[in-house]
């Protein structure tokens, strides 16, 4: 998105930019909502380096394709774009600080799809980028390791930053939170009465569909102000649209076991189901963990063909707390289709 062209300059007061760029206009309002994004994090040796580099905003507007193609980061964005750019013939080179990609899934998929993430394009993980030099079609990263690695394209894909510095916040005597997200609480109000903010400026859960959820509460609530609803993040479906697709939702294993939580997982392979087979998959699985005894479900986390899909029916289970034996029992199962996967780790569960 562009530079937002608007700073407050006292409570419930904006000066913005004109649109023909010929001044300024101070404006006013007893309600306003804030929904400035965010914008990609540059790390200090890229941004001070003055070598050319790309990110999620621009990538996909070059008009070539790039021959060498290094990606800065291991998260969602960057194996996204890892897998688009490798399929379309770019040699493709993912470097992380961290030891996998996708650090933040569940054990089990991060480590088999960092394993098949390697197998497909290269992988620096564990080390950090020291020093960047060169110019567009030959820049040369070199690593905290003393590696280096030859580029014609850097595509920085670390994460990315709130706008509220940007905004001036402070002036409108709005709360933040250390990393700079616009602080609300669950009716998407801030600490200013009458200003709302939604999206990636406020929320700690980056992804569209967040958006979209908080926009209709932050709407409702204006034109319903004696009648809130509320925003639940507290079940956020994440889907990773690389090669192999993944989807999760829920807790991790790595979770269940930092809250000592008595835990049963299981593990399906996409391949011992007859569509699975028919696919010819040997990579794809769904994991899912459920509480021993109750058999409430935790998490659940599927890394295969139309793993956002398959994942749908347990984001609604967890959501309206179905247990795991009434989810894989009372509903019918289509055979043979994909979902049976779900159904088969399901019913393997020990609960």
């Amino acid at each position: 998105m562009s530079i937002p062209n608007a700073q407050f300059t006292g409570p419930r007061r904006l000066r913005v930019e004109r649109t023909d760029g010929s001044g300024f206009d101070d404006l006013s309002a007893d309600r306003m909502v804030l929904a400035a994004g965010a914008r990609p994090m540059v790390p200090e040796p890229v941004a001070t380096a003055g070598v050319p580099f790309e990110t999620s905003d621009s990538i996909m507007r070059r008009p070539e394709l790039p021959r060498r193609l290094a990606i800065l980061g291991g998260g969602y964005v960057a194996v996204e774009f890892a897998h688009l750019f490798a399929a379309l013939g770019s040699a493709v080179t993912v470097i992380d600080m961290a030891d996998q990609l996708l650090g933040t899934q569940d054990e089990t998929v991060a480590t088999r799809f960092t394993e098949l993430a390697r197998r497909r394009y290269g992988v620096r993980l564990g080390g950090q980028v020291s020093e960047v030099t060169g110019e567009e079609g030959d820049i040369l990263i070199t690593l905290d390791d003393g590696a280096a690695l030859e580029a014609d394209t850097l595509l920085v894909a670390a994460g990315r930053v709130p706008n509220s510095d940007r905004l001036n916040v402070d002036a409108g005597g709005i709360d933040v939170h250390p990393d700079g997200r616009v602080a609300v609480d669950s009716q998407q109000r801030t600490s200013v009465p009458g200003i709302y903010a939604l999206g990636d400026l406020s929320t700690a859960v980056q992804l569209k569909h967040v958006a979209n959820r908080e926009a209709r509460v932050v709407a409702h609530n204006l034109l319903h102000p004696d009648d809130p609803v509320e925003t639940d993040n507290s079940l956020v479906p994440v889907a990773v649209f690389t090669n192999p697709q993944i989807a999760s939702v829920g807790r991790t294993e790595q979770d269940c076991r930092d809250e000592e939580l008595d835990y049963t997982v299981s593990t399906q392979p996409y391949s011992d189901t007859a569509y699975g087979w028919a696919l010819e998959d040997t990579t794809g699985f769904c994991k899912i963990l459920a509480e021993r005894g109750s058999g409430r479900l935790l998490g659940a986390h599927l890394m295969g063909p139309q793993a956002p899909t398959l994942i749908q029916p347990l984001v609604i289970a967890m959501t309206f707390d179905i247990d795991a034996r009434a989810l894989a029992r009372r509903p019918y199962w289509i055979h043979p289709a994909l979902p049976e996967v779900v159904e088969n780790a399901l019913l393997k569960l020990t609960v």
